[in-house]
């Protein structure tokens, strides 16, 4: 299968029937194309396999990478979406990783849904669908405390204060119902390590996420991260090892100026510049020996008009419905009514937003496979009694931001689902 074929079969697919068929939405493909199926992909070209999870993507997209492989470097560029890389590579920039696809390969994947960075990297981390391991949004509510929580921050929606729901009892350890992709590696005599920005160091999210690492290793600027996966193969040379990066820049970009601007196209030109010379160019031959270079992203973004984008805490019609702040994505807001409510907050959104939403029970959706299966207990809980996908180019959001989000993402727009991974044995690069 080609980079095309695979492409057009994922945006081909029909929706589950509680969905509207002619959005041009993309449906996640949990079972075999999406980033959810890269750990036991990661696995099983390790020798191993990732009992209870999600399968490998399609062998024949990889098999050919597993000979004498020893090593993988998986990157994960926040907000690298497929289409905004097109564009890219059409416009003639990002030559480092148009050079990385074409010595090696290009598989198109669907993010998970909805396509967010927490329910996006713990599905990497893990190998498992937002349904079950139930980290759904950026914004949740947490039934257990009674609360609204931002679901990175570990706070309350009202706080910006990093760990404050850990102040209060809360235990990171508990908080993920699935096993980790590293702590199986770690049990199968692989090294593993991980690189992520320091702010993120000591975080509950961050102990949650990179749970059953051997090592944890922390940067500052994207100019680093690339000496720092440098170093690390330079160490692990010979050895058997996943290493896995994170760089959040394009997303922080895209949303601040939309995933379309020249600020977005300088950081990328960065990212790609910074790639090739403080990496790629400078391995040695010994160092790129038996090693795979996976570059994927977690979901794309899509530009948001800020008149597109209706605010709940700011409605009063709609205010007098819900009995908790809405939650989840702007893309895809999770929506609890107040007790016999439901109908009255849906007739409002459809009636006075013609065209804007389609809304539909969580449950259904839930039960039509878009989050994957088996559902955990805690995500009927987090999901809401009502799920709204904004069409087009809307958001729904509960307050507004208190800086402008141009880029905004969770949704199954083609921009927002459809992601790259960029494959190569970094010895085709000698």
């Amino acid at each position: 299968m080609d980079a095309k074929h695979i492409e057009q079969s994922l945006t081909d697919r029909r929706l589950p029937e509680p969905l509207p068929p002619d959005e041009g939405w993309v449906l996640p493909h949990y079972d075999g194309l999406s980033i959810a199926n890269i750990p036991a992909t990661v696995a099983a070209l390790l020798g191993t396999d990732l009992p209870g999870a999600l399968p490998a993507l399609p062998r024949e997209l990889w098999a050919d990478w597993a000979t004498d492989l020893r090593r993988i470097v998986l990157v994960i560029l926040d907000a690298l979406g497929l289409r905004m890389l097109q564009q890219m590579w059409a416009a003639g920039e990002g030559k480092a990783l148009l050079d990385l696809a074409g010595a090696g390969r290009l598989v198109p994947l669907t993010s998970v849904f909805p396509s967010t960075t927490d329910a996006a990297l713990v599905s990497i981390s893990t190998g498992y669908p937002p349904a079950t391991h139930g980290w759904l949004a950026y914004t949740m509510y947490l039934r257990e405390l009674g609360l609204a929580a931002n679901a990175i921050l570990l706070s309350p929606v009202w706080s910006r204060k990093t760990d404050e729901l850990l102040n209060w009892g809360l235990d990171p350890s508990a908080l993920l119902p699935v096993p980790s992709l590293a702590g199986h590696l770690k049990s199968s005599g692989i090294h593993t390590a991980a690189l992520f920005y320091t702010g993120f160091h000591g975080t509950g999210f961050s102990a949650m996420l990179y749970r059953g690492f051997v090592e944890r290793r922390r940067h500052i600027l994207a100019s680093d991260l690339w000496v720092h996966l440098r170093h690390l193969l330079a160490e692990t040379r010979g050895s058997r090892a996943f290493i896995t990066a994170y760089w959040s820049g394009l997303d922080t970009i895209a949303h601040a100026f939309g995933p379309d601007s020249d600020f977005l196209a300088a950081e990328f030109d960065t990212v790609s510049h910074l790639l090739s010379r403080q990496l790629l160019d400078t391995l040695s031959s010994q160092d790129r020996e038996g090693t795979l270079l996976l570059i994927t992203a977690d979901h794309g973004q899509i530009r948001i008009p800020p008149e597109q984008a209706l605010t709940a805490e700011e409605d009063a019609e709609l205010s007098q419905h819900l009995m908790v702040p809405i939650t989840g994505e702007s893309r895809a807001a999770f929506v609890y009514p107040r007790l016999g409510r439901a109908d009255a907050v849906r007739d409002y959104l459809t009636n006075s937003f013609p065209g804007w939403f389609v809304v539909r029970e969580s449950a259904e959706l839930l039960e039509s496979g878009l989050m994957g299966t088996p559902i955990a207990d805690e995500t009927c809980a987090r999901a809401g009694e009502l799920l709204v996908l904004p069409r087009g180019a809307r958001a729904l959001q509960a307050r507004r931001p208190p800086m402008p989000s141009v880029g905004r993402h969770g949704g199954l727009s083609q921009e927002e689902m459809l992601v790259p991974l960029i494959g190569t044995r970094l010895e085709a690069l000698d």
